[in-house]
């Protein structure tokens, strides 16, 4: 379960699913020959949460497209996190592209770090967004 806090401000607890694998960055960009689509990157904040063991994400959905055109298409979010900055490797997709934070829970005393990337409804993914870091003690 996470709780998820959507851009009106109401807060709902979701189940959410989440993969424990490795990966290799997906390209950022699709064309068919003719035409073109990338998404913008953006930015993160990690803060403290009131329940131990955790960490709460938030950001600023994307609104354009790296070439300037509006971001008309966004389909959710993927948040990638793990023990270090290099390997992170447990992953969980929001397919909802209206919730802007996600709390990440049971997490062992460690500093965890996070990334969150963006995805459109072909799946072309926005470049990560700059890594935040947590210290669980």
């Amino acid at each position: 379960m996470g709780d998820v806090r959507h851009q009106d401000g109401s807060t709902q607890r979701h189940a959410v699913h989440v993969v424990h694998r490795r990966f290799q960055r997906p390209a950022h960009h699709v064309s068919d020959g003719r035409a073109s689509s990338a998404l913008a990157p953006f930015a993160i904040s990690v803060t403290s949460s009131q329940t131990t063991g955790s960490a709460t994400l938030s950001w600023q959905p994307p609104t354009s497209n790296t070439d300037g055109s509006p971001l008309t298409n966004l389909a959710g979010y993927v948040v990638r996190y793990g023990t270090a900055p290099d390997a992170l490797d447990i992953e969980v997709r929001i397919n909802n592209p209206g919730l802007v934070t996600y709390v990440v829970s049971d997490l062992t005393p460690a500093t965890w770090y996070f990334q969150v990337v963006a995805y459109n409804s072909v799946g072309v993914e926005s470049s990560p967004s700059a890594t935040g870091s947590k210290t669980i003690s």
